[in-house]
């Protein structure tokens, strides 16, 4: 079943001090020295999630505007209350910023990276878990996606999947980011 996500029914992890959501996206503003703690729950940057119900597929378009190096959006693939992947685009300078994956097994993490050019406003993330098999994609369109990441994902039998959003400014900084085109096709078991 594929359905439109309505932002306003995802679950808050972390709230910033501006935003704007409708049923159509939000927009947040990020808070100045915001960062993700990459392994647990805990979090000053702008959070949300959804808990899908067996196999799915999530889509999502970000748009933004980056202020200064590390600011950075994208989405996060959850097990139970930990993150295990962390897909994003990081600024580094006006001409590259970073498209990377990163993949936690306990509390490392290993990436998966590729440049962009810093004149890139508008990214198209997507994520697919299908019993335990993830495939991380993206597109600079929406039509047309590449894969950035494959990994498995190794459940136990009470394990919860999660997938969500983020944005944050780790150093002293803010910038705007709007999340649209919220997409879940669930595949069930």
């Amino acid at each position: 079943m594929i359905r439109k996500i309505d932002p306003r029914k995802l679950n808050w992890i972390s709230k910033p001090s501006l935003f704007l959501l409708n049923s159509e996206k939000i927009t947040v503003e990020t808070d100045p020295m915001s960062d993700l703690n990459p392994n647990g729950r805990e979090a000053e940057a702008a959070e949300l999630a959804l808990s899908p119900a067996g196999s799915f597929c999530f889509t999502c378009r970000v748009d933004y505007r980056f202020q200064k190096t590390f600011d950075q959006c994208g989405m996060i693939l959850y097990r139970n209350d930990r993150r295990k992947a962390v897909i994003s685009t990081e600024y580094r300078n006006e001409e590259i910023s970073k498209l990377s994956c990163i993949v936690y097994h306990n509390d490392k993490g290993d990436k998966s990276i590729r440049d962009i050019g810093s004149a890139m406003h508008v990214m198209y993330y997507r994520v697919w878990y299908r019993s335990g098999a993830v495939t991380i994609q993206y597109s600079f369109s929406g039509r047309r996606y590449n894969d950035l990441r494959k990994f498995w994902l190794t459940l136990d039998e009470d394990d919860t999947v999660a997938v969500g959003i983020y944005a944050c400014s780790p150093a002293d900084s803010w910038f705007d980011c709007t999340f649209s085109e919220m997409i879940l096709e669930e595949e069930g078991e």
